[in-house]
């Protein structure tokens, strides 16, 4: 039975085929198309959340980008292109051919570019900013409120949006979020042949397109706009993919736009799922994952011959990479109305085929490295963490400055390695000989195990691309174990219920619970009146006279770097705090600011200070490109004078840096449960996974 998983046009229902087939011909400018096309766009303006005009033109998405472009931009106007991929530049190509200026800010593909680099640039001039939604070359989908509001908090340039791939999976909020024109397709989300460009316009845009000087006659919105105030289309419409949205916008409204989209993120978090359970490497970081195409990194250079296979004998269709892309990624599509089933399967196929092609001999050898110092990690040691979209705890940079200023006491460094036979990593892992400053696994004072990685990561991961990998790097972890003399030994801090967990239960680690970490994803609390909102009534209020009683006393918090030159002594408060919560041994303020300036550029500490500069709280927390670790804090208690608790001032102030940086959740850590749960976080168990020494 065919599986159909390519990344467009997407599989179309029945009841779609059979109204596209079975209308009789009418005329495009009669009573009845023209009742039927008002009635159809109005319906498709919700799917945009607009007010506004929903025009139809009968050519490509591209053809849809270059209407855009040659309807509202002219000769010499200055333009930025934000690029995450191969469709982006794109559309940064026509307007550059249809005379625009063009200045591009990209990204590496399978990323974006940072919102707050974005702000800096629209405030430069430009008469518009072109944005993609959803990236389909690379499966990415970038943040549109974030991008948007950022351009609009500096510039009152034109936005114009591909929506491409985005349309109907996922929401887009055309009038909430001040954008000028959105180009989507009926060939996408919308499961409806292709043949129609669907495209929201805004009224400034419409009057910049009906102004001399525009690039098109048969792409102008200004002409499709006028007809489109009279029912109609410019020209004759593809009727028969008319007839067909017809039955796939009902489709969609009988399900509900908004179950439409949840079952869209749902189906690619499923497809996500079972692709890393097979031991393959979705390519972009997880807050960036598209809930209509995933991009799948393969273990070699033969996606062509891959995808030629899927299709030619498992009757398994996918698309290969873009570009760069080409030879080493596939590219599953999960638009429209996809059976979870097929996308598991598709996984499963894929899993298969790569399995065959690197059967052959010596390919299945596996190397064990054993490294006694972090200073002999390579770069491939940050690609695999960026590859498993694992924390910056994972990175070379944190485990040197760890080994170097170990904050917490630390011995016999053991950097473990599984190579493939020729050279590249396959799994890794940081272990120590430590002790149990928490006191999660019973270990006597004094009392040590050999584990991985430190105490002080929170949410670690389990670096391996397979199964066989992390089978290979558990029984190294064991074998090294042995040597250490350790009756424990392990991997903690792990997030419960991950494949990663599973896959070492099956293996024989024994399965123990720790105190769990807490979190805060940006699309529960996307803003501050959001956040509130989302607050019960008793919590909302606390925060809210607390923050007040802040401002009244001339409290402040700055944001200070690593190369901040009181470090130390605001490393003291954290330190403090820990032992008043009855772990004295888990920060030592010496090492920890010596750590945090060798670690550098991740690093932000938060210091609240009162009116006259004293201070009251710190936090210390690592900006990463997709996440925030909120990581550690300390702050002072019983000061009379002080009628607000410093505490509840750092912690909206983190929620700032959280909502300025771009970045799709706040992590914390494991301590002050109650105030984290009045604060709408959420618990993510942690677990260990030990095995006796060998």
């Amino acid at each position: 039975m065919r599986n159909y998983r390519m990344t467009g046009p997407a599989e179309v229902s029945g009841a779609t085929l059979e109204a596209m087939a079975g209308e009789r011909m009418i005329s495009h400018r009669s009573r009845e198309f023209r009742d039927r096309l008002a009635d159809l766009t109005a319906r498709l303006a919700k799917v945009f959340g607009t007010a506004g005009p929903v025009l139809v033109l009968t050519c490509s998405g591209t053809g849809g980008l270059e209407a855009a472009a040659a309807s509202v931009l002219r000769r010499g106007d200055r333009v930025l292109s934000v690029q995450q991929g191969y469709f982006g530049a794109r559309f940064g190509e026509i307007a550059a051919f249809h005379g625009a200026e063009v200045d591009v800010l990209e990204s590496e593909w399978g990323d974006v570019p940072p919102t707050e680099e974005i702000r800096a640039k629209a405030g430069e001039g430009y008469q518009a900013v072109l944005l993609t939604h959803n990236e389909t070359s690379t499966g990415v989908l970038a943040p549109l409120e974030q991008w948007a509001t950022a351009v609009r908090s500096v510039s009152d340039c034109l936005i114009l949006v591909d929506v491409v791939s985005s349309l109907g999976a996922t929401e887009i909020a055309f009038d909430r979020l001040g954008l000028d024109v959105a180009v989507g397709v009926t060939q996408k989300a919308l499961a409806c042949p292709p043949g129609l460009v669907l495209a929201a316009v805004s009224e400034r845009a419409l009057a910049r397109a009906a102004a001399p000087g525009a690039g098109s006659y048969y792409l102008d919105l200004a002409r499709a706009a006028a007809h489109a105030r009279e029912s109609t289309t410019t020209y004759t419409p593809n009727l028969s993919v008319v007839f067909a949205l017809e039955a796939a916008v009902a489709e969609i409204e009988k399900e509900g736009l908004e179950n439409v989209w949840s079952r869209h993120s749902e189906t690619a978090r499923l497809c996500r799922e079972a692709l890393r359970a097979r031991g393959l490497v979705v390519v972009p970081p997880e807050p960036l994952c598209s809930p209509t195409v995933t991009a799948v990194r393969l273990p070699e250079p033969a996606a062509e011959r891959v995808r030629d296979t899927l299709s030619a004998r498992h009757d398994v269709w996918v698309s290969s990479g873009r570009g760069a892309w080409k030879r080493d990624v596939l590219r599953i599509g999960h638009m429209g109305p996809v059976a979870p089933d097929d996308v598991v399967a598709c996984a499963e196929t894929i899993a298969h085929v790569t399995t065959l092609s690197r059967s052959s001999p010596g390919r299945g050898r596996r190397e064990i490295r054993v490294l006694r110092t972090a200073d002999e990690l390579g770069p491939e040691w940050d690609e695999l963490a960026k590859d498993l979209d694992a924390p910056v705890f994972h990175t070379r940079a944190f485990l040197r400055a760890y080994e170097h200023h170990p904050v917490q006491k630390i011995a016999l460094p053991r950097y473990l390695e599984v190579r493939d036979a020729g050279g590249g990593l396959l799994a890794a892992a940081p272990a120590y000989l430590q002790g149990d400053p928490l006191g999660l696994l019973g270990l006597r004072d004094n009392e040590q195990a050999f584990l991985s990685p430190m105490w002080h990561c929170p949410g670690a991961r389990v670096l391996a691309r397979d199964d066989e990998s992390l089978r290979a790097l558990g029984e190294a972890f064991g074998t090294q174990a042995a040597e250490t003399g350790c009756a424990r030994w392990g991997f903690i801090n792990l997030e419960d219920g991950t494949d990663t967990v599973r896959a070492l239960g099956e293996h024989g680690f024994q399965r123990e619970e720790l105190v769990p970490r807490w979190v805060l994803p940006r699309a529960l609390a996307p803003d501050g009146p959001s956040y509130l909102a989302s607050l019960r009534g008793s919590a909302r209020r606390e925060l809210g006279r607390q923050l007040r009683r802040a401002e009244d006393q001339g409290a402040r918090c700055e944001i200070r770097r690593a190369d901040h030159p009181e470090l130390p002594r605001l490393m003291e408060f954290v330190a403090a705090t820990a032992t008043r919560a009855g772990s004295p041994r888990y920060y030592d303020p010496v090492k920890l600011a010596a750590f945090l300036r060798e670690l550098g550029e991740p690093v932000r500490v938060l210091e609240v200070c009162d009116a006259g500069g004293d201070t009251l709280a710190v936090g210390v927390s690592f900006l990463e490109a997709a996440r925030l670790q909120y990581w550690a804090a300390g702050y002072l208690r019983d000061r009379p004078d002080v009628a607000f608790s410093p505490y509840y001032r750092m912690w909206w102030q983190m929620l700032e840096l959280m909502w300025s940086s771009g970045v799709e959740i706040a992590e914390c850590g494991r301590l002050n449960e109650p105030f984290k749960r009045k604060m709408g976080l959420a618990p993510r168990p942690l677990v260990a996974l030990t095995g006796p020494a060998a």
